[in-house]
């Protein structure tokens, strides 16, 4: 028998050249995934037999994700080979050995391995693990674990260098360079442990991992590099050693202090120019367009994305992921041998109503099995045959109950373009007119799923996550910082200084990505820039401040602090950053455009982060705030007070409290009538969801940002008279002086008798550390 062309039209392309074959999957079982290699396996034999050579290709979802994890894993075996011999070659040359790279190197690769080992632990009991994980973990591990240890071997070359003996320069590194370390990676585990309550799995996937393993890496750091410290000792920076009993200053360090001295001189001109930098990135970010195109993140030559952009050609880019809404009804639709005629009148409104929409080309269901209307009003006037026939055409869009019912709309668009997220919304739109105007209709289920549906939630449930996600990572950092640092400044100052860095990173990856690579922002990028950066960025800061913390803790001023604390750190910091860099760096390497992105933003944040950042415009800002930079309440202060570190000097506490009070009162009124105008401005409008989604989310955030604002004002003014009162500070002793408290006395050489002579003094530093 001849089958009709509206059938026909369904398999065999207009031009006749492409045809379609549906593979079905059982629905429990093996994963359709599995099958995959079999059927290609298949179709090779075949061709290989009849000598005949047609195009075919292995096309459609589980294809996709078969595709992908393959590219993945050949991603993995090409890139971290690269990654190790950078971290080699990077940590060889700055320390000038050919046996310091052993000791990173060996405890990256443990941590590694062990995280791997828990990752499947868990992914087998618990949940699957995403098939990035393969991806960023080791990256991320090789990027902080290098950066532990180059922190805590780089500070026993220099407590070598200043004359301790081995064991108490291993001591001395791991108190000092330790805390960095151990700040750092909380931080680290903070911002990726934040990920666990995003909405989208991979995000999970990936936070739950990555903070398994940065938390390993982190106490092999710890534990296995000082043990390896202390058993070899200077031979691992043979042939050239550590400089013992010479203190010779470096290319490096001269460069870096000249640096300081320079930003010092000029910090207010640093923070104008960065701010003026952040302008234009953050206004490209903020008119910038994201992508979830799903489709576009596939390279072009693997198996499956050749047939989708074949089909696409032949049957139209909706074709093979079509929107569909499910009916669920309280009438049976279609039983074995009979037909509920006035029921499928309420399937045929929704099927013709869906068809009108605009972006819908072709609808399928019920009584439009084949694309086009059936004369199912005419079912009792038919033959027994004829009825039979009708209702096997009809079985494929009718549930296993009898009672739901499935239209499919086949888009003229792209499934994931936001073309298609527009038209699914006026198809959502749609079912609630329908159901407004149909008495059935008004008394059945309707959901609207597929591809698009998909995305369209994503979208929506993503921006939701930022704000969620970001609130969480910055929170908890903070109060991280704040007990680690002992101060409240600093971690604001940290996070602020984070945040200019990824909207420069982001701009330039928007523009080279549209410029060179003819692809838009991937949707996921702003939420794991921000993750990893938050994490991963504060390293840097963390290891200068700690530094100049412990310099002004010795006595000395600020601007010295800052000046010897980057002369001393700025090598290490840039040695790291190279290493950090170029482990994410490597991730350019692959072939799927969400990870060259990805790589890409990160080494550009970590280049700017390691050199611009943290050399001068961190301690510009440092050197204009000055004690600032310690302040904290109470015995969370990590450095001694002294009377004039009093934020506001002159005001009383009565005044102040009501300053915090107005200001409290008068950013919730302004936040309240924001938030009302807002919301009422999408009500009144009729905004479409999308829309709603991205109001919403620019109110929550427009309302931190107020309740944030209010709240450190009100902050700053209340516990200022907290500093005026010399409040006894938490003593942070240092490895070179012994600091008592706002008045210490120590024993001074007096380079004229060559007698020591007691002198008291606020702050005495007796010995260069």
């Amino acid at each position: 028998m001849q089958p009709s062309r509206s059938v026909y039209s369904q398999f065999v392309s207009s031009d006749n050249n492409t045809m379609l074959v549906i593979l079905d999957f059982k629905s429990s079982g093996t994963d359709p995934r599995n099958s995959i290699q079999q059927v290609r396996g298949d179709i090779g034999a075949t061709k290989q037999s009849t000598g005949l050579s047609p195009g075919v290709y292995v096309t459609g979802a589980p294809a996709f994700n078969y595709d992908i994890e393959s590219e993945t894993v050949a991603d993995v075996e090409r890139i971290d080979p690269i990654t190790i011999l950078l971290i080699i070659i990077i940590i060889g040359l700055f320390f000038s050995s050919l046996t310091a790279p052993l000791v990173p190197v060996s405890a990256i690769g443990l941590s590694v391995g062990i995280s791997f080992g828990l990752v499947y632990l868990i992914g087998s009991l618990f949940t699957g693990i995403h098939f990035l994980v393969l991806t960023l973990l080791p990256v991320a591990m090789f990027g902080a674990g290098s950066d532990y240890c180059i922190f805590l071997v780089s500070r026993y070359a220099e407590e070598r260098r200043n004359g301790r003996e081995k064991e108490e320069a291993v001591e001395h590194a791991v108190t000092w360079a330790g805390e960095s370390i151990a700040t750092s990676g909380a931080t680290v585990v903070i911002a990726f442990g934040s990920l666990a309550i995003a909405s989208f799995g991979m995000l999970r996937s990936i936070g739950i991992a990555v903070m398994l393993g940065i938390s390993i890496a982190l106490l092999v750091s710890l534990t296995l590099v000082p043990a390896a410290l202390s058993l070899f000792g200077d031979r691992l920076f043979w042939p050239r050693g550590v400089g013992l009993n010479r203190r010779k200053r470096t290319v490096s360090e001269s460069y870096y202090q000249r640096a300081a001295k320079f930003t010092i001189r000029h910090s207010k001109l640093i923070i104008l120019v960065a701010l003026a930098i952040s302008l234009p990135a953050t206004s490209t970010i903020l008119t910038s367009h994201t992508s979830h195109d799903f489709i576009s993140q596939i390279p072009s030559q693997l198996d499956s994305k050749a047939g989708y952009d074949v089909l696409s050609r032949g049957f139209g880019p909706g074709t093979i992921t079509p929107t569909y809404t499910i009916v669920e009804t309280p009438a049976l639709l279609v039983t074995d041998n009979w037909i509920n005629v006035t029921a499928l009148h309420a399937l045929s409104y929704a099927e013709n109503s869906t068809l009108k929409i605009s972006g819908v080309i072709k609808i399928y269901g019920i009584t439009h099995p084949a694309g086009e209307a059936i004369p199912y009003s005419s079912f009792d006037q038919l033959s027994r045959a004829e009825q039979q026939a009708m209702i096997q055409t009809m079985k494929p869009f009718v549930g296993a109950d009898g009672k739901s019912g499935m239209v499919w709309a086949v888009l003229a668009t792209e499934p994931y373009s936001d073309v298609a997220i527009q038209t699914l919304g006026r198809i959502r739109e749609n079912v609630r007119s329908m159901q407004a105007q149909n008495s059935l209709l008004r008394s059945s289920t309707m959901m609207v799923g597929g591809a698009t549906a998909s995305v369209a939630d994503l979208v929506s449930a993503s921006g939701q996550d930022y704000v969620n996600l970001t609130s969480l990572v910055l929170m908890g950092v903070f109060i991280a910082l704040l007990l680690a640092l002992g101060s409240v400044f600093t971690p604001l100052r940290l996070i602020f200084t984070i945040l200019l860095s990824v909207s420069w990173a982001m701009a330039g990856v928007l523009i080279f990505s549209e410029t060179f690579m003819g692809s838009e922002l991937i949707w996921i990028l702003p939420i794991m820039l921000l993750v990893i950066m938050v994490g991963l960025g504060l390293d840097y800061d963390i290891f200068l401040v700690t530094r100049i913390r412990e310099y002004v803790v010795s006595g000395a001023r600020e601007e010295d602090a800052i000046e010897r604390a980057v002369e001393h750190t700025g090598g290490i910091i840039t040695a790291s950053g190279l290493v950090t860099a170029g482990a994410f760096g490597t991730m350019t390497l692959s072939r799927i455009p969400m990870l060259q992105q990805l790589g890409l933003g990160i080494f550009i944040v970590v280049l700017l982060d390691a050199s611009l950042i943290r050399i001068y415009l961190v301690p510009a800002i440092m050197t204009q705030m000055k004690r600032l930079n310690w302040w904290a309440p109470g015995r969370l202060r990590r450095v001694p007070v002294r009377p004039e570190d009093r934020l506001i000097p002159g005001i009383p506490l009565k005044t102040k409290l009501a300053i915090s009070l107005e200001t409290l009162v008068l950013l919730a009124l302004v936040g309240a009538g924001y938030l009302d105008y807002t919301t009422n401005l999408w009500v009144q409008s009729h905004l479409n969801q999308l829309t709603q989604t991205a109001l919403e989310t620019i109110n929550a955030f427009g309302a931190l940002i107020l309740l944030s604002v209010s709240f450190l004002a009100a902050f700053f003014l209340l516990l200022d008279e907290l500093v005026a009162s010399n409040t006894p500070a938490r003593p942070v002793s240092s490895p070179s002086t012994t600091v008592e408290g706002p008045s210490s006395k120590a024993q001074v050489s007096n380079p004229t008798t060559g007698q020591n002579e007691s002198h008291t003094s606020r702050y005495v530093i007796t010995k260069d550390s």
